[in-house]
């Protein structure tokens, strides 16, 4: 037993050691095999670029990435004339051994770095493309700036490095049907996703709020189903088939591969409005303006339907050379098609039971449609349903349950569950973080990198059948409201800058996690390289969340609690206060452990810059999160207030009343499951009623009429108040809350 206990605590050293060796390069993801070599290569104006046949793109490309920031016109050849000072690029037989299928394979590279040559060898020219990625990572982080950096030094460590992804899936879903993001931004996102070796875009085009592609035979999908409000308030957009071609090309040359999401049968709405024909009852219906699933949805009874998608479906091939098309299949509501005789007669014809099994016929016959095409169907979990006749992908977002079903059936699965991969919600619920979903928890990068496309209890002979994993960038809150609308008149760019900010460096987390091997993940070995990739974004003009400052004791002693802190972003500050008040970019910079008599009086924020810096670190007291309905008076616990009648809860607001004026007193339930219920308020000044508010109240699980109102007229110096509230607590005692006091 200590013979194994020892081995065990030796294989820990070694994976930590190794670990930390990986860190010396900060590369994300992390590739496969590193060796470091004790060589190092220096970018100079005489270095030149070498490439084989077919590379042409790829040393073009790594031209145009190493040239703005270093001033220097490298030459590019296909005839290699020098041996020294070169950068290499060819075919062979490079990545790691972990690589599988075809496609690992065809996407691992080698890289080798020594005195006089880097060589990037790749089993294709996506595995030299990716061989590039890296070695851009190894370079100081200004390569990525499109300006002249003059004093940089562009020298690169030596090292070995065989690398292959675990999955062929790395996706990014960029929602541009509820709010239209411009052809540059979707560029500039591919970008992004390259520097990553992410290799899917999955480019969610229709939904009940927008219809974002030109498809010609069709022209009101785009002159009507593009655009919602009226007057000033229109808004929207869509792509040329010029512009999808140029994007198409743009991904390419990336290895991105642009999948369309076209939705069947439900989130149709604008194409609907443009087409009333194709809806069960032909009304004509407006782009929605706010957020909604809509009812309508494209009648399965009519053949007319079918007959449209099919047109639809040959202009979309014809611009996505992708082997995958999108139908979502999610969220579909029957009712039209319970009501509608063209359905009710096509559901007696199939003999089928339920509207169910309609969207399974549906889904089958678009299946047909477009396997002429080569096309493989992609879908939300709910498209994995018995009857399929052909395999599918099943994008698995609420059902884990799902995958399992899809793997047994012999279909794919892509994971882009909720609570790992929805991006839209925000990574915190700290008071200031940005406008996003609320429905879900929030994602933190932590959270983010925790998860295993391979999910536990799956058999592991489905591995091959798990493709990957996707992160998707829903833009709803874009129609809640217009909290986050640009200002035209200024170009202030306000989405793509809060996409941003809710992308990284979530993404990087992703990256790595579909990427990188399983067994050579580790949370505190990513933690610290991606410290240095915040200066990386900057440089490329990417926008990002701050981290805020990490915590790493708070220490309990005689005069207090000791404070000590570290920053998650190389080269930023930690700012910070102790009197209670929030940092801000002006506060003294945290150089050493720092105590405080009590935690509520500490706050930091990591500063990168003047305008850039994090949320607050701070230690909420225990009714923080209430301060805006006043200062607390009280505590009840329905053990104290229990009973079958109603009894008297007396506050004691002596000092909390101080003035004359309106005030509100409000009832909050905190945590539990039982309920306070309120008949009424009286508010006693040295005895004497002075006011009262009688209303039916209650605070539990929800809260309604919680808050009661009074008004004071002859306030008094040293006068004593009191409050008694008539109230009937439930007989559980598993809930507390707390009383708040305001004057309005």
């Amino acid at each position: 037993m200590k013979t194994r206990l020892t081995r065990w605590v030796m294989l820990g050293v070694l994976l930590i050691s190794s670990l930390s060796m990986y860190a010396q390069f900060n590369i994300i993801p992390l590739p496969s095999s590193i060796k470091e070599n004790g060589a190092s290569f220096t970018l100079n104006g005489q270095t030149k670029i070498y490439y084989e046949k077919g590379l042409k793109q790829q040393a073009e490309r790594l031209y145009a990435a190493l040239s703005p920031a270093t001033g220097f016109d490298f030459q590019i050849s296909d005839q290699q004339k020098a041996a020294k000072n070169i950068i290499v690029l060819k075919i062979g037989k490079g990545g790691a051994p972990l690589a599988k299928t075809d496609a690992l394979n065809k996407e691992s590279y080698k890289l080798s770095v020594k005195n006089d040559v880097i060589t990037i060898e790749g089993n294709s020219p996506a595995g030299v493309f990716y061989g590039t990625q890296t070695l851009l990572q190894m370079l100081p982080a200004e390569i990525y700036n499109k300006q002249l950096q003059r004093k940089t030094v562009w020298k690169i460590k030596g090292a070995e490095i065989a690398d292959a992804p675990s999955y062929e899936w790395r996706g990014m879903m960029l929602d541009v049907a509820r709010y239209f993001f411009g052809k540059h931004y979707v560029l500039k996102l591919i970008d992004m996703m390259a520097m990553y070796k992410m290799n899917v875009l999955h480019f969610h085009l229709t939904d009940d709020a927008g219809w974002r592609l030109e498809i010609k035979k069709y022209p009101k999908l785009t002159s009507v189903g593009a655009w919602r409000g009226e007057g000033a308030e229109r808004t929207g957009g869509y792509y040329t088939q010029e512009d999808i071609k140029e994007i198409v090309a743009y991904a390419t040359a990336r290895n991105v591969d642009v999948i369309p999401e076209i939705e069947v049968p439900a989130h149709a709405l604008a194409s609907i409005a443009a087409y009333p024909d194709l809806c069960c009852t032909g009304e004509q219906y407006t782009v929605q303006t706010q957020h909604s699933i809509s009812k309508e949805i494209y009648c399965v009874g009519k053949e007319s339907t079918f007959d449209f998608l099919a047109d639809v479906f040959k202009e979309t091939f014809a611009l996505f050379p992708s082997k995958y098309i999108h139908i979502g299949g999610d969220e579909a509501q029957y009712d039209r098609w319970k009501t509608c005789p063209h359905c009710q007669k096509r559901k007696k014809e199939l003999g089928v039971q339920t509207e169910k099994e309609m969207q399974v016929y549906f889904n089958q016959r678009i299946q047909k449609m477009v396997k002429g095409y080569g096309k493989t169907i992609v879908g939300w979990d709910e498209i994995i349903e018995d009857g399929l006749k052909d395999k599918a992908v099943g994008m698995i977002w609420h059902d884990q349950k799902k995958a399992f079903k899809a793997s047994e059936a012999g279909h794919y699965s892509v994971m882009a569950l909720t609570g790992y991969c929805y991006f839209d919600v925000a990574e915190s619920n700290i008071p200031g973080e940005v406008k996003a979903a609320t429905w879900l928890q929030p994602i933190s990068l932590e959270k983010a990198y925790q998860l295993n496309p391979m999910l536990e209890g799956l058999d592991p002979k489905y591995r091959p059948q798990i493709l990957g994993a996707e992160a998707t960038l829903w833009s709803d809150q874009f129609i809640h409201g217009t909290v986050l609308q640009e200002i035209a008149a200024i170009n202030e760019d306000r989405s793509e800058k809060y996409f941003e900010y809710l992308t990284f460096p979530r993404m990087s987390a992703l990256a790595e996690v579909c990427w990188t091997p399983h067994e050579k993940q580790a949370w505190p070995d990513f933690e610290k390289r991606i410290r240095t990739h915040y200066k990386r974004y900057d440089n490329a003009g990417y926008g990002y969340r701050v981290p805020l400052p990490k915590l790493t004791g708070n220490e309990k002693g005689a005069n207090g609690f000791t404070i000590k802190l570290e920053s998650d972003v190389q080269g930023a500050e930690i700012r910070y206060t102790t009197d209670g008040t929030r940092a801000n970019v002006y506060s003294p910079v945290y150089t050493q452990a720092v105590t405080v008599p009590k935690l509520s009086d500490f706050s930091a924020i990591t500063v990168v810059n003047r305008n850039q810096y994090s949320l607050p670190l701070y230690f909420p007291e225990k009714y923080d999160k209430f301060k805006k309905y006043g200062q607390l008076v009280a505590e009840w616990k329905p053990s104290s207030v229990k009973g079958k009648d109603f009894g008297t809860f007396e506050i004691n607001a002596t000092g909390k009343i101080n003035e004359n004026g309106e005030y509100v007193l409000s009832f909050w339930y905190t945590e539990g499951h039982s309920r306070l219920e309120i008949k009424s308020v009286e508010l006693y000044k040295n005895g004497v009623k002075i006011a009262e508010d009688v209303h039916d109240g209650y605070t539990g699980s929800s809260q309604e009429n919680n808050q009661y109102k009074f008004k004071v007229d002859a306030y008094e110096t040293g006068a004593a108040f009191t409050i008694k509230a008539v109230v009937r607590g439930d007989v559980d005692n598993d809930s507390n809350g707390a009383v708040f006091i305001k004057k309005q």
